[in-house]
């Protein structure tokens, strides 16, 4: 499948970069947030992400005080020397007395950590809600409002998020609101995709109901995290958008880049849009992030044994974004799918906007960022731009540890060589960080192309190989190939753990054993596949037989069996561990 726009914009490049030189002097011109330099700067120190994260995670999450207590005495000693002289000595004194007097030390701990990163997310009590938003409008910049919470494990706390969404949305200065599938059910699983789709249709629909009735146009934002939700996000999403009472409503859905499946995505959703639309309903809005999942995404990979869903290397990442734009951005696909181009990479934006331009689609085309980042240069954005919208996270301050994994992520995207954000506040001092950043610009749109990638996970179950009884579980299943893991990657769960790789394991006798990966039910194939089986599970007699040779009716024989075990059991707690787990060995051959 190819690409039916234009030939791909490499001849952009030198006026993306002298945009970039124009919006930095500008923001050069424009006062910085304080709290913004200060955390940069301390997260340039060498142990500034490790006492970041650890105070977050090890300070700001415990409910037990002492436990908090005793996480500062450690944390304390990695304090930045970027910190103001004040704060480190209020730091190091903490360290002192947490362990002693945490009851007083850990809430004012706590306090200074909520200044520190309170430009980033927004205190969500009512008294303070209303005047932060705003406040933060004042620029003419519109609002996304995203409820942070727990992770849902239970359905009280599913329903607790959805009705705190549904209270935002209600209320009069609230007209975007973001939230994911994941938040307002719990237990899902793909297995039972078609039920769970019902399911979470049936939850969502009333909170797309009350934005359709609203007096004011009001905006949901359908966003995802991780992998396995993309195909029930987007189920889900087209499912709601297709009840007639809601034909009219425009809403959202986001789609990350760092996935190779996102321009079929993409696709996908501006062809169902397409036909919508063609009926007299609303566009729909589809916001592309590169993605910030991709630390849970190396675990799901390597519990399972699965492939990595996402891309490997950032540079892959940014020229998929720069793909997926390029084949939305003509007048047939924004008609019925607007974008949203969310990410702070000057050099992306610029791209992203003169290609709107250039394409003449940018009146369907929006530009968003994160709150409280780089926002010298957000503004210099948005006057060339017009407004942007503001991803906003809102937490009541009482729980204010469920922002923890947010937070990290933004504190990682901070840290992170690899990431534009690692030098936003030096491009313009510094010549050498401009250049770095240009040139893996340049790098990314040289690797632009019309193909559309195919997804990095294939597993099939149908379509496996059917091994002899002899072989079964000496060789890999032909669905994950050790081609599709590159060199290191193959290795379990155990080993990535450890840290090992092929050739590590010295002398040891190599059997050529590899456990089977996991069944993969976000892929539809598997799914399917499962289906199959489950349909046959009602007429099935399988081990039927079973049940009826191992039934024992004799009391006599039932005695002697457990007399036999008995005795069994006595007679291996009596071998060594070594002759035990010899035994074991061979039992595993």
């Amino acid at each position: 499948m190819t690409n039916s726009t234009p030939s791909v914009q490499h001849d952009l490049s030198a006026d993306v970069v002298a945009l970039v030189q124009k919006w930095l002097a500008e923001s050069a011109t424009i006062p910085a947030d304080v709290s913004a330099e200060r955390l940069a700067g301390v997260l340039k120190d060498p142990n500034g992400l490790d006492f970041t994260v650890g105070f977050v995670d090890g300070v700001m999450r415990p409910e037990d005080l002492m436990v908090a207590g005793y996480n500062l005495q450690k944390v304390a000693k990695q304090a930045p020397g970027f910190l103001p002289s004040y704060m480190r000595g209020a730091i190091g004194l903490g360290g002192v007395l947490g362990p002693v007097l945490p009851w007083v030390v850990i809430p004012a701990a706590r306090k200074v950590l909520r200044q520190m990163v309170g430009h980033l997310v927004v205190d969500a009590t009512p008294d303070k809600l209303g005047p932060a938003i705003a406040h933060l409008r004042e620029s003419g910049n519109r609002l996304n409002i995203n409820l942070l919470g727990e992770a849902v494990l239970g359905e009280r706390e599913a329903l607790r998020r959805l009705e705190g969404t549904r209270a935002l949305l209600a209320r009069d200065d609230v007209d975007y609101v973001s939230i994911k599938v994941s938040s307002i059910a719990s237990q899902l699983s793909m297995w039972s995709f078609d039920e769970a789709v019902d399911r979470v249709v049936e939850r969502l629909t009333p909170l797309y109901e009350l934005a359709e009735s609203s007096a004011t146009p009001k905006f949901i934002n359908l966003d995802m995290e991780e992998y396995r939700d993309l195909d029930l996000t987007i189920a889900v999403f087209e499912r709601i958008l297709d009840q007639p009472q809601l034909l009219h409503l425009e809403a959202g859905i986001v789609l990350q880049a760092y996935l190779p499946d996102a321009l079929g995505a993409l696709q996908g959703l501006t062809h169902w849009a397409q036909g919508r639309r063609a009926a007299g309903g609303a566009p729909i809005k589809v916001r592309v992030v590169k993605g910030a999942n991709l630390a849970m995404e190396h675990v799901d990979s390597a519990v399972h044994d699965w492939p990595l869903a996402t891309y490997s290397t950032k540079q892959d990442s940014d020229t998929n974004y720069k793909r997926v734009l390029d084949w939305a951005f003509t007048p047939q696909n924004t008609d019925a799918v607007k974008i949203g181009v969310a990410g702070h990479n000057l050099f992306d934006v610029a791209w992203a906007h003169l290609l709107a331009q250039k394409r003449g689609v940018d009146d369907r085309v929006e530009f968003e960022m994160l709150l409280g980042m780089a926002t010298s240069q957000a503004e210099a954005v948005r006057k060339d731009v017009g407004r942007l919208l503001l991803y906003t996270p809102v937490v009541n301050p009482a729980e204010f540890d469920v922002a923890i994994s947010y937070l990290i992520r933004r504190l990682e995207e901070n840290a992170s060589q690899d990431n534009f954000m690692s030098a936003v506040f030096e491009l313009t001092s510094s010549p050498d960080l401009f250049d770095r950043e240009k040139e893996r610009f340049l790098a990314s749109l040289a690797g632009l192309d019309t193909v559309v990638p195919q997804p990095n996970r294939g597993q099939d179950r149908s379509r496996a190989e059917q091994l002899d009884a002899a072989d079964h579980g000496l060789e890999r299943s032909a669905d994950y190939g050790d081609d599709e893991y590159g060199d290191e990657s193959g290795v379990g769960l155990t080993a990535a753990v450890l840290g090992l790789t092929r050739g590590s394991v010295g002398s040891l006798p190599q059997t050529g054993f590899h456990n089977e990966p996991d069944t993969d039910p976000s892929l539809p194939a598997n799914r399917a596949w499962g289906r199959r089986i489950l349909s046959r599970v009602g007429t099935s007699t399988l081990g039927l037989d079973a049940i009826r040779d191992a039934r024992v009716s004799d009391p006599a024989e039932l005695d002697h069996l457990i007399e036999t075990a008995a005795a069994a059991g006595a007679a291996w707690g009596q071998r060594t561990g070594a002759e035990r787990a010899a035994v074991l060995h061979r039992a595993g051959l």
